[in-house]
């Protein structure tokens, strides 16, 4: 169980980053956590930036000379509902951009970016650089000063690439240059971007089983009404008209959109486009830097599989796949597995109630064995209460804490058997401890909502609730003899607490 516990060692980052994830758990509890819903909350807001962009488009001029004035006239005429309107626009467009920011830190912090989660990373860092493609043309439309200065720097930019032909820049030398025709470049780029998000979000999640890409309603209805107070108490305006005799004086910056203009006064315009290419293949590449040893995949044991499919809907990474039976046993579909894809979480062992499915490092007669020597030396202890705790390897962690031979320093009559994740706990090792004679089983699992693996723990309790299969004994449940703390790796003081109470729980005769 070496391996296992070596998932067990948050290092600074991650603590602090858990430490903040607890503190607003506090104030929320961890199903209306925002910081578990990052990826929702950046497809829930892409739906209002397509919406509101809808309605300002049916409004909205697309030439020269009348699209300043369309937009002056939605922000200023109509402010009851096109300048709103505007606003959830451009504050959702912005909140896209922050909650992009903290999902790839969380993901980075939490080590979800490797491995199998290689598509998700590289077409992540895609999606970052369509939004800001898609924002910056959006700028373009309102046609201010603020505008003006986007466009003359977009256009340095895209002229210092030698594919192109005729400047740009020449659209705004002159007045009389400025055509129509770019505007309605312009508009099919900006419309167009939300397209081929949504393309990408689909490629985002293909190898995510039940992805989850919509919030709680609480949360919902919480960003909906940050952007609606946002939108009244300062609503988004233009800055004066763009004037072509003039080169812009002191605009408004907007860091969400514009930061990389700035890096124009340091290098030419060919010297950031290496910058950013170079830049963008090394974030891209950052699942294979420092790339970990990879644990082998779920193996399938054809002669016990059913084909009964329970693997293939836990399995969170869409690593499982069922098929026409191919070695002529009675059952007419049979379980398969692609190595690329599988995390090696455990979740389709616990799924099995067949022992078809197994990892090659952690095979489930390893673990029931384990399970039945530690309750052995339970019992060898003497009289007194016992209790066996099943840990997740991604749950509350501390090296002075555990041992390597499933102790638990400074509480007697406990021991412990950790598992890559608390999905892996099948039913049938569930019952070991009790026909052991043990008195009670605690399970650690990671935060609700939070599962390392997506819903490993989710999967658990509902089969402890008896709401999914396999399911668990009604008679190993009740009577308060099994009990589940929901924890983070830096939880260790509430695991010890939980721990505490659900032995005196028993003393009192909750057994």
């Amino acid at each position: 169980m070496g391996d296992i516990r070596e998932f067990k060692r948050p290092g600074p980052l991650l603590r602090a980053w858990l430490m903040i994830e607890g503190r607003v758990n506090l104030l929320t509890t961890s199903i209306y956590n925002p910081f578990y819903y990052t990826g929702a909350i950046g497809i829930f807001f892409l739906w209002i930036i397509l919406v509101t962009g809808i309605y300002l488009f049916i409004f909205y001029t697309i030439t020269a000379d009348g699209a300043y004035s369309s937009v002056e006239y939605l922000t200023v005429e109509q402010w009851y509902l096109g300048g709103v309107m505007r606003s959830l626009h451009r504050y959702a467009s912005d909140g896209l951009v922050i909650i992009m920011v903290i999902h790839a830190i969380q993901c980075l912090v939490k080590d979800r970016f490797r491995h199998w989660r290689w598509v998700a990373w590289v077409t992540g860092v895609v999606i970052a650089w369509i939004v800001w493609i898609g924002g910056i043309f959006g700028y373009w439309m309102v046609w201010d000063l603020k505008a003006q200065l986007v466009a003359m720097l977009s256009a340095e930019m895209i002229e210092s690439v030698p594919i192109f032909g005729l400047p740009l820049s020449l659209n705004f030398a002159r007045p009389e240059n400025l055509t129509d025709q770019l505007f309605y470049i312009v508009l099919f780029i900006h419309f167009s971007s939300i397209f081929f998000l949504f393309i990408l979000f689909l490629i985002h999640l293909t190898r995510i089983t039940r992805a989850v890409i919509t919030p709680p309603r609480a949360v919902i209805y919480a960003l909906l009404l940050v952007l609606m107070a946002i939108a009244f108490i300062k609503p988004a305006v233009s800055a004066p008209p763009a004037d072509l005799k003039h080169v812009p004086g002191v605009v408004p910056f907007d860091w969400f959109f514009m930061f990389i203009f700035p890096l124009l006064n340091y290098t030419s315009p060919r010297g950031l486009w290496l910058f950013i290419v170079f830049s963008t293949l090394i974030v891209a590449l950052v699942p294979w830097l420092g790339r970990t040893p990879r644990r082998p995949p779920a193996e399938v044991l054809y002669e016990n599989c059913t084909g009964c499919e329970l693997c293939m809907e836990d399995c969170p990474y869409v690593a499982i796949q069922i098929r026409p039976r191919t070695d002529g046993r009675p059952y007419p579909l049979e379980a398969v597995v692609t190595p690329g894809r599988c995390a090696s979480c455990g979740i389709c062992v616990g799924a099995c109630d067949y022992s078809a499915i197994e990892l090659p490092d952690l095979r489930e007669g390893t673990v029931k064995e384990m399970i039945r020597r530690l309750c052995l030396e339970l019992k060898d202890e003497g009289p007194g209460l016992k209790v066996f705790v099943f840990a997740c390897a991604r749950s509350a962690w501390s090296e002075e804490l555990f041992s390597d031979d499933g102790r638990i320093k400074g509480m007697d009559g406990v021991r412990c058997v950790w598992l890559p994740c608390i999905g892996m706990l099948q039913p049938s090792m569930l019952s070991i401890p009790f026909d052991e004679g043990v008195d009670g089983v605690f399970i650690s699992s990671c935060i609700r909502g939070d599962c390392h693996y997506r819903r490993g723990n989710e999967w658990l309790a509902g089969r402890l609730a008896g709401l999914r299969p396999p399911v668990v004994r009604r008679s190993v449940v009740r009577g308060g003899r099994v009990r589940v703390a929901w924890l983070s790796a830096v939880q260790t003081g509430e695991f010890i607490k939980g721990l505490e109470e659900f032995k005196q729980g028993l003393s009192n005769g909750g057994r």
